[in-house]
């Protein structure tokens, strides 16, 4: 089969980010355009699934997933779960953000769509100023701190969050002196604005 081919070619691949969601998506994209037989889209969202990040289509009782950055697809007409690959053998993986972060920072710009990873060094009470937002300071690799600020009236909580933990991001940046702020993380209901995201022990939270 074509489909089951081109996974298998082998295109070099580039070094592993660890924007694991960020690049699942972009997958998932991308198999969704280049296959609609297989992935017809119709805004299937990421799901966190058993360990893997997945995307399931009723129409072909198909899942697309990806776990540390292998790719399987799953349904009849692959014989069940077949490993096609890595994520890097389809798409660029996106870069690190701490770059562009750095690049925001120093030039005081806002408004800016960003993904990254960083640690969190602390925990904050909510924000119950208009709509709640839970509030925690990450740590990136370039050791630029960002405020995170997920509106809790929108999208679940991340309960059991603790220091030290992982956190990978997609929202808008905002400039501060201290490092920015990160808001928009999570979905507009709307459907306006991008949609955002955080991404912790395996769970979507948007």
């Amino acid at each position: 089969m074509k489909f089951i081919l081109l996974f298998w070619l082998l295109i070099p691949s580039i070094s592993f980010t660890e924007n694991f969601l960020a690049n699942s998506n972009k997958l998932f994209d991308f198999a969704e355009k280049s296959y609609p037989q297989f992935f017809n889209s119709a805004e299937t969202k990421t799901i966190a699934l058993n360990g893997y990040l997945a995307r399931y289509y009723p129409d072909t009782d198909i899942y697309i997933g990806t776990k540390d950055f292998d790719v399987y697809v799953y349904g009849n007409v692959f014989n069940g779960l077949l490993k096609a690959g890595v994520i890097a053998d389809f798409v660029a993986l996106e870069p690190d953000g701490d770059d562009l972060l750095a690049k925001l920072f120093n030039e005081g710009q806002s408004n800016v769509q960003v993904y990254g990873t960083g640690t969190v060094i602390s925990l904050l009470a909510d924000d119950l100023n208009g709509d709640r937002h839970q509030r925690f300071i990450i740590e990136l690799k370039s050791g630029q701190t960002l405020l995170i600020s997920h509106n809790i009236d929108l999208a679940p909580r991340i309960d059991g969050l603790s220091l030290n933990d992982q956190i990978e991001f997609f929202g808008e940046y905002e400039w501060n002196d201290k490092g920015g702020v990160i808001h928009w993380t999570h979905h507009d209901p709307d459907g306006i604005h991008t949609h955002g995201w955080l991404f912790h022990n395996n769970a979507i939270y948007q």
